[in-house]
């Protein structure tokens, strides 16, 4: 199922991505893959994976990101939420992913409920945050 549905499909798009665009990174979301997205990112020929909010951070740190970037995971329902709630979710993200390549950003989309102030609050959060836990 997995092998035929979503890694030969993305391996043949990769690959015909690549061949016409060598230089552009390719960023796969196989969502809820769960730990069939070691296998994901070492079949595929992706350059990142795209982790969504039920992705441990610290098994796709020691499975994962020594070999490509990662990006994800915030839930948005805290961007929803907003305030210490969302700012702390953030920063736990950031502890996690953030240490080693890593394209912040939401373990899905954002949902039409979220208030455009606490995309604002986020963005300044995420650009705050240093991996030696000094903020600026």
């Amino acid at each position: 199922g997995f092998e035929r549905w979503c890694i030969a499909p993305t391996r043949d798009l990769v690959r015909r991505l690549k061949a016409a665009c060598p230089d552009v990174p390719i960023i796969g979301f196989p969502r809820g893959a769960g730990p069939m997205m070691a296998r994901y990112a070492a079949d595929t020929g992706v350059d990142a994976v795209s982790l969504d909010s039920a992705m441990p951070a610290a098994w796709a740190v020691d499975e994962l990101q020594a070999r490509l970037t990662l990006q994800g995971n915030l839930d948005p329902l805290y961007l929803v939420a907003g305030g210490r709630a969302m700012t702390e979710a953030a920063t736990a993200v950031l502890d996690a992913l953030g240490h080693g390549p890593l394209i912040f950003n939401l373990g899905h989309g954002v949902v039409p409920q979220t208030p455009p102030a606490h995309v604002a609050a986020l963005v300044a959060a995420v650009r705050a945050w240093r991996p030696d836990g000094v903020t600026r």
